[in-house]
């Protein structure tokens, strides 16, 4: 009994011993269980990342590619086109490049720069993205292009596409950072010497005056002339904004001015040659130049462009007006001048369909309706009966296509046809009741840009009506058809917002 009791505070004391190792060695490894869970429950840090898209179906590729990047947003946060676009113009770098996306992606902090192409290859539109680091601006994924027929597949076309565009986009990165220097600690001031005490003066010696030292005059650096170079961010940024002006579709378009016209009406096949003809303006070999004077203006209002950027943003509401003023026409003697008046108005719907680069190009769908008249009223009671007053009330249907030639020149060409639903006095049983008749309408426009706003143009443009009479035995006339056309040339102030 004697020897187990040192055997028992042997093991006691041996338990004491390693009972603080057991209890600390738990709370170390809680301890890295804590921290690696802490590791792993930090989010990883979104990638910025912006889409710049161009061509035909640029839009529709934009918001294809949003949406994509919209439904991860614990991965991508999405910075707005217009600010790489506006970052771009600083710089005077293409963003669609390496270099330029590496530039602008240092300056914004973009992980990458995703580019659309959807310019046309051949007739077949194609959609083209490639994957831009941010970093070096390499390309780090171009898919295969896909070739959508309309801009409603572009969406299922991207969508074909993210795989390999996110796989790309995983391997981006942002540019780093300049290192910034640590501060340095302050330099310790010095104590100031002790002042010792003035040693007394005998005699003080007069002071002596020595002479200014004249100011040195540095060099002023001369101002650096203002070259191509450091225009060049200016005139990209100009260009830039029109681009997105002319992309866009305009509220209110139109012109006002002074147009001047003629007239020639002239009869085929007059059996008794009894029918006068009638012309207006210097006579040409039977065709009519203009010469007389009218207030010439068209509007075109876009209403819903205000409220968004889609397909009915493009649909107008058209009209235009012709007058004339001080307007006479002469009888058959010449002795008589009597009043004339020439007017034509057209209201109708017009869509404009974008085409080309930045959709700086567009065709035209026209349909109106309207009324050309032109009367010769009475003097004394009196007026010429060998002259039929027309009044042609039409509908019609015109195409048309806009361009861009340049910075400062646009070019419009329209041609429509036009179909009499009534000709007045020259359809009445009076004249010619059993009459068919069409009219053809062409004009051309050339303007030069003053602002964004405002441009000056010149137009010329037609207007042909043309009948076929099929007189009978016993009509008051008999003539096989005529021709009654109105040239004209116009001067005028327009305006585009």
């Amino acid at each position: 009994m004697m020897r187990s009791r040192p055997v028992s505070i042997a093991l006691l004391g041996a338990a004491l011993l390693l009972a603080p190792a057991a209890y600390a060695a738990p709370k170390k490894a809680s301890a890295k269980t804590a921290q690696s869970s802490k590791k792993k429950s930090q989010p990883a840090e979104a990638r910025r990342v912006a889409v710049l898209a161009s061509g035909p179906h640029a839009e529709a590729a934009r918001d294809a590619l949003e949406a994509e990047l919209a439904r991860r947003p614990a991965r991508y946060e999405i910075v707005p086109e217009s600010a790489v676009r506006a970052a771009a113009s600083r710089l005077g770098r293409d963003p669609t490049q390496p270099a330029g996306a590496a530039a602008v992606a240092s300056e914004l902090g973009l992980s990458a720069v995703l580019v659309a192409d959807t310019s046309t290859v051949g007739k077949k539109h194609q959609v083209r993205v490639t994957v831009r680091n941010g970093k070096d601006g390499k390309a780090l994924a171009s898919p295969a292009a896909a070739k959508p027929a309309t801009p409603k597949l572009v969406p299922v076309a991207v969508k074909r596409q993210w795989t390999a565009l996110e796989r790309g986009l995983q391997k981006s990165s942002a540019p780093v950072a300049a290192p910034v220097a640590p501060p340095q600690p302050p330099t310790p001031v010095e104590p100031e010497p002790a002042v010792k005490p003035a040693t007394p003066i005998a005699e003080t010696p007069a002071p002596t005056t020595t002479p200014a030292a004249e100011p040195i005059r540095k060099p002023v650096a001369a101002a650096p002339k203002e070259t191509k170079e450091t225009k060049a961010p200016e005139k990209e940024e100009d260009s830039l904004s029109t681009e997105a002006e002319q992309a866009s579709a305009p509220i209110v378009e139109g012109a006002l001015g002074v147009k001047l016209f003629g007239r020639s009406l002239r009869y085929k096949d007059d059996v008794f040659g009894v029918l006068r003809p009638y012309t207006l303006g210097p006579d040409v070999g039977g065709f009519a130049l203009p010469g007389a004077p009218q207030v010439a203006g068209d509007v075109t209002v876009y209403p819903l462009a205000a409220f968004q950027k889609g397909a009915l943003a493009r649909l107008g509401i058209t009209g235009a007006i012709d007058q004339s003023f001080g307007l006479k026409s002469t009888g058959s003697t010449g002795a008589v001048s009597y009043p004339t008046t020439a007017r034509e108005w057209q209201a109708g719907l017009r869509y404009v369909i974008p085409f080309g680069e930045a959709q700086r190009h567009g065709f035209e769908i026209t349909g109106t309706y309207g009324m050309n008249t032109f009367r010769i009223d009475a003097v004394d009671g009196e007026r010429p009966l060998d002259l039929p007053n027309v009044e042609y009330k039409t509908a019609g249907l015109g195409l048309g296509v806009r361009a861009a030639l340049s910075e400062k020149f646009d070019f419009n060409f329209r041609l429509g046809y036009q179909h009499p639903l009534d000709s007045g006095e020259l359809s009445s049983d009076a004249w010619f009741p059993r009459m068919s008749a069409g009219a053809v309408t062409g004009s051309a426009t050339l303007a030069y840009r003053l602002n964004r706003i405002l441009d000056v143009r010149v137009k010329a443009d037609l207007r042909r009506y043309f009948f076929k009479f099929n007189p009978e035995p016993g009509d008051p006339y008999v003539a096989g058809g005529a021709v009654d056309q109105y040239p004209g040339l116009s001067f005028q102030l327009g305006f585009r917002y």
